[in-house]
């Protein structure tokens, strides 16, 4: 009998150390504000807050240090943090890629299917956005809010988002002998300061009657900016030397559809 005693005490032991672990979350039902501040970064690197308030179908915040997990399609962001005061926060850290990144919180599960005569808004959710909105430092993001679902979603613009606009020059700007340009596209913010690791994609045409007989290294592929914001392509042409001049435009578009262009003389003979 002794045996068996000490086997269910271990039990007991193992099974109290086991509900130990078993992290504290949300109740089915809870409702996620959710906040990203700031809604745009630069990539590799950027760093963004996301603020989640979590709460309760009566209306109340959630107990201090109930975990909520984080996921995002792009870059990273912690897995999971514990709130105080119903908020719990994690940082969003961009990586080398441009583009708009997701971020999910989760904690709890969704509503049960609510009765006849459930009321459609969750007592005391007007009270608990203002708190939020104050503890958070702005407006309540939009999207899912309010919903019971245990869950909510906010996209994060990284990079691409950024460029205000786009000086396209040309190297050298004028084909007298030399059949090929390097093209080059510089990428600025709205302070104008480079923008690095965003999408430029590069075509070339004609300007006039002339046959386009321009194209470029890239075959319309992205090239991306880097740590100056610069993104490069080369245009050459097949044009016979000694044939009519005519001139081309190379166009920079980035991501956001930023635009900035150059011309290019082709066969340029200087007037005598």
């Amino acid at each position: 009998m002794s045996k068996m005693k000490l086997a269910a005490t271990a039990a007991l032991a193992v099974l109290a150390a086991t509900c130990e672990k078993v992290p504290l979350t949300a109740p089915a039902g809870t409702t996620i504000f959710l906040q990203a501040n700031p809604p745009f970064v630069v990539a590799n690197g950027g760093t963004s807050l996301v603020t989640a308030l979590l709460t309760e179908p009566a209306g109340t915040l959630v107990p201090d240090g109930t975990v909520v997990y984080f996921f995002t399609t792009l870059g990273h962001v912690d897995e999971e943090a514990k709130t105080v005061n119903g908020i719990a926060r994690v940082n969003f850290v961009a990586d080398s890629r441009s583009g708009t990144a997701t971020v999910t919180a989760y904690s709890g599960g969704p509503a049960p299917a609510p009765s006849a005569s459930a009321s459609p808004a969750a007592v005391g959710s007007f009270s608990a956005s203002a708190h939020f909105a104050a503890s958070a430092g702005g407006p309540i993001a939009a999207g899912p809010t309010g919903t019971g679902t245990g869950n909510a979603s906010i996209t994060i613009d990284i990079g691409s988002a950024l460029p205000d606009h786009i000086i396209v020059s040309a190297n050298p700007q004028l084909l007298a002998t030399s059949r090929q340009a390097t093209i080059a596209a510089n990428v600025f913010d709205k302070v104008g300061n480079p923008v690095q690791n965003v999408p430029v994609i590069f075509r070339v045409s004609a300007v006039g009657t002339a046959p386009l007989q321009e194209f470029l290294d890239s075959g319309g592929s992205p090239q991306y900016t880097d740590s100056n914001g610069q993104a490069f392509d080369t245009l050459r042409t097949r044009a016979p030397n000694g044939t009519t001049q005519k001139t081309v435009t190379v166009t920079a578009t980035s991501a956001d559809s930023t635009e900035g262009s150059v011309d290019v003389a082709v066969n340029y003979s200087p007037a005598r």
